[in-house]
């Protein structure tokens, strides 16, 4: 996909969804760490941004609500 098509696409998206936003900066945050050479390559970073991503999705998808970030008494 050409960066021209990612960036309609993710405003597209983003236009049904702002979530969808966040979504596609997660995926280029893996793809530039799976980029990275072996010596400087954290797993722990990518397995971070995967359950970010799946978290992400869920809640879109509607089997999981976003996080109450009011405070409880």
């Amino acid at each position: 996909m050409s960066a021209e098509s990612a960036a309609w696409r993710a405003h597209v998206d983003a236009a049904v969804d702002p979530r969808f936003e966040r979504a596609f900066a997660i995926l280029d945050a893996v793809q530039a760490e799976r980029q990275r050479s072996d010596g400087h390559r954290c797993v722990g970073r990518v397995l971070q941004l995967r359950g970010e991503l799946a978290q992400l999705l869920a809640e879109v998808d509607g089997v999981q609500d976003r996080p109450d970030t009011r405070e409880t008494p």
